[in-house]
């Protein structure tokens, strides 16, 4: 149940009570989970406190039920298991993700909120590109930058920070998104689901804050990066298949024809196939061309069907929910 701490934030256009859950996951933050947890508390003081604890091995599960949280065990490393837990286990109306590394400012949430909570948005991200003053360091400003240049490029998503880890979602959002991540890479996976799902996300700006002493980055830079960027591939591929078979089919029938030019240019001055590895190669290139045109062709219709169904059925929870 929302207090008037915010009154002209934490309204929703129901009159029924809004049931809001803060889950912090976590991994050997001792250093900074008590203040995030306080933080969010002073702010909203009715809000449930959840902190997924992701196997730490330095107290923070503990620190965290001494400061009066709840607190969940996933024992599978990785930031993606701990959101699909929380997102299993915790009940609300409005969900509230947020790191518990004291990055993003508690008292940010309340714009964060506004969206979600008027009806505008089905989740709500906070911004660190857009905040004026945040710390951003120059490597991961330039990482953000070529990911959100590559979604742009490849599924069309016009966001500004799609890493981002503070985010409010509504209870539909999260009983629809159907996760698969592991690790960094849930935020991009998030976002992809949500854009293709035609959901509504809006961009609020935050402030991102250095790490205070004590805290350290869970990334790792190259092997997070790479499975960042190789989850926006597999992404694309799913949901646009035929873009990326039709496109990979249609750079094979080019090559084929670059190969066989000369062959075929011989074979109507002489009648004769002079080269024919050449020749073989390609009419292999050719067909597997075609074949995976048919392939995106095909995953293309069932994709569609599948979209079809997801409509329905989320059209049936809904129905459910409301009764």
């Amino acid at each position: 149940m929302i207090t008037a701490a915010a009154p002209a934030t934490l309204q929703r256009r129901s009159t029924r009570p809004v049931r809001l859950a803060v889950f912090i996951p976590c991994l050997n933050e001792a250093a900074t989970i008590s203040k995030v947890i306080e933080d969010f508390r002073r702010e909203l003081p009715d809000a449930e406190l959840w902190v997924i604890d992701n196997g730490s091995t330095d107290g923070t599960a503990e620190i965290a039920a001494t400061n009066g949280a709840n607190v969940i065990h996933e024992s599978r490393r990785g930031k993606g298991f701990a959101v699909r837990t929380a997102f299993r286990r915790i009940t609300a109306d409005i969900y509230v993700m947020v790191d518990g590394d004291d990055t993003y400012p508690a008292e940010g949430v309340h714009q964060l909120l506004k969206p979600v909570l008027a009806g505008e948005a089905d989740m709500a991200v906070g911004s660190r590109m857009q905040g004026a003053a945040s710390e951003f360091r120059a490597i991961n400003r330039l990482g953000n930058r070529m990911y959100r240049g590559l979604m742009r490029f490849l599924l069309r998503v016009r966001l500004t920070d799609i890493l981002s880890g503070y985010r409010a979602m509504t209870r539909e959002f999260v009983r629809t998104i159907p996760i698969a991540a592991s690790g960094f890479e849930i935020e991009a996976e998030l976002t992809v689901k949500a854009v293709e799902r035609s959901m509504r996300i809006v961009e609020v700006p935050v402030n991102l804050r250095s790490r205070p002493q004590g805290s350290f980055s869970k990334i790792r830079l190259f092997g997070d990066g790479a499975r960042i960027g190789w989850t926006i591939l597999l992404l694309f591929r799913d949901y646009k298949p035929m873009t990326f078979f039709g496109g990979i089919g249609l750079l094979f029938m080019l090559v084929g024809l670059i190969l066989g030019a000369d062959v075929f240019l011989e074979f109507l001055d002489t009648g004769l196939v002079l080269r024919l590895p050449t020749a073989v190669l390609a009419a292999a290139f050719e067909l597997a061309g075609i074949l995976l045109l048919g392939v995106g062709f095909v995953l293309s219709a069932i994709s569609r069907r599948f979209q079809e169904i997801e409509t329905k059925l989320d059209a049936l929870a809904h129905r459910s929910d409301n009764r």
